[in-house]
């Protein structure tokens, strides 16, 4: 892998592939690049596509202490790197960071957000922020420890897996990979802010945009979309974390072409 230095010092490994527009994809949770690679594939036949592995994570680096200023930072050295506006795909709690690094002003041409995993403001903000809260200083707590496992499987309880299933996962070459990325789970606890939809920053990215969501859960999509001045939200059959690379890659090759 190629590596980019971000202001801090930190190196930022990434895959470049294909030819054309520069596409820089945005992972989420217990995620590096290998787990992009399927998509990131498909869209370098359209893109310059930049698979990066965000700080703490896969081959890149971690300086502490921890900031997400410091992650906008590294997006802002990839964008470098490509030397021309780049186009974005964020997904997930990826997703976050993507409309962070919009809202900061760099470089970016238009932008696509899948799967955010805010919470609408609602009659039930405040609990989901309580919740938020909690969760991330329970993360903060298993992982000062140095339990990973324990963190990552904290993290996928509510994905309706059985600890057998998960137990089997870790040991696969893919859990592997979200074990290792576990590392950073309080990092996208942090990004996340107070875990509800963003609104004050979303009305600050004037850029075109496209929010996904699965039709099933529109709500916190809808609202970010709303909040932003030229974006509109767009349902899909499935969330993104369940599409096969070669559905979900020509929805973002029409929004970035």
């Amino acid at each position: 892998m190629d590596k980019v230095r971000s202001s801090d010092g930190t190196y930022i490994a990434f895959e470049r592939l294909g030819e054309g527009p520069a596409l820089i994809i945005v992972g989420g949770s217990l995620a590096d690049h290998q787990f992009y690679a399927p998509l990131a594939n498909v869209l370098a036949e359209y893109f310059t596509v930049y698979n990066f592995d965000r700080r703490g994570r896969g081959q890149s680096g971690d300086t502490e202490p921890y900031a997400v200023e410091r992650e906008v930072e590294d997006v802002e050295a990839l964008i470098a790197e490509a030397r021309e506006p780049v186009f974005m795909y964020g997904h997930s709690a990826g997703s976050a960071l993507a409309l962070r690094s919009a809202a900061s002003g760099l470089d970016i041409a238009r932008l696509a957000l899948a799967d955010p995993p805010f919470a609408p403001r609602g009659e039930d903000a405040e609990a989901a922020k309580a919740e938020h809260a909690e969760q991330a200083a329970h993360i903060r707590e298993l992982n000062d420890n140095g339990d990973y496992q324990g963190s990552a499987k904290f993290f996928l309880e509510d994905y309706g897996l059985s600890g057998e299933d998960l137990e089997a996962m870790f040991r696969s070459p893919a859990g592997e990979g979200m074990l290792d990325g576990a590392r950073a789970l309080p990092y996208d606890y942090a990004m996340l802010g107070d875990g509800l939809v963003p609104t004050e920053l979303a009305a600050r990215v004037d850029v075109p945009a496209l929010i996904l969501a699965a039709e099933a859960m529109p709500e916190a999509a809808q609202a970010l979309a709303d909040a932003m001045p030229n974006a509109h939200f767009q349902a899909m059959e499935a969330s993104a974390h369940e599409l096969p690379p070669e559905v979900l890659a020509p929805v973002l090759k029409g929004v970035f072409s």
